[in-house]
């Protein structure tokens, strides 16, 4: 696509879905000015990201680690995400619940599950 793909990628940077993935796009391209992403779309990317491995590899030593990770890199991880408008967060905060080997966490991870789930309906 060269060049011409940076109108078209940067029209799309505020989507959740694809904003992402354009940013990486522009900058391994070395586009200028490539925004910093908003933090609703590093948890957007980071749901969608656990949904991807659970859906490949279901519970996987991996994903175990990437979910300590992820509570232990930030603090109140799941206080934000339960927000997340992704149609997998409230199954990527249940599982994260599950593979959490520390019980408080984990059961942080589930009541936000909760949350989702009553949030959106689901």
């Amino acid at each position: 696509m060269g060049d011409a793909a940076e109108p078209a990628l940067r029209e799309v940077l505020d989507d959740a879905e694809l904003g992402g993935l354009a940013r990486v796009w522009l900058a391994e391209h070395g586009a200028p000015d490539v925004p910093p992403p908003s933090e609703a779309m590093i948890f957007w990317l980071t749901i969608d990201t656990v949904a991807a491995q659970l859906a490949a590899e279901g519970n996987s030593e991996e994903l175990r680690s990437l979910v300590e990770g992820l509570a232990r890199q930030h603090s109140g991880f799941f206080d934000m995400a339960w927000r997340v408008d992704h149609p997998a967060t409230a199954d990527v905060l249940e599982a994260m619940g599950r593979l959490h080997p520390d019980k408080k966490i984990a059961k942080e991870a589930r009541k936000a599950a909760f949350k989702a789930r009553s949030q959106h309906g689901g």
